[in-house]
């Protein structure tokens, strides 16, 4: 599994320009928490163009 970051979402909030950046540059993952639970993730752009693929395809697969 990769390691990721994880904040509330007041710290993420609050450096939400930092998460994008890391995003961007470093190709770090952050997972937001609301009350202690994971509720989104932020990742770089083309980490969601493979998941958004890989559904595509299950998908194709599965008619």
């Amino acid at each position: 599994m990769t390691n990721h970051t994880r904040l509330g979402v007041q710290k993420a909030r609050e450096g939400f320009r930092t998460v994008v950046d890391n995003a961007l540059i470093k190709g770090e993952i952050t997972v937001v928490d609301r009350h202690g639970k994971p509720v989104v993730a932020v990742v770089p752009y083309e980490w969601f163009q493979r998941a958004e693929a890989a559904l595509a395809e299950q998908e194709r697969e599965s008619e």
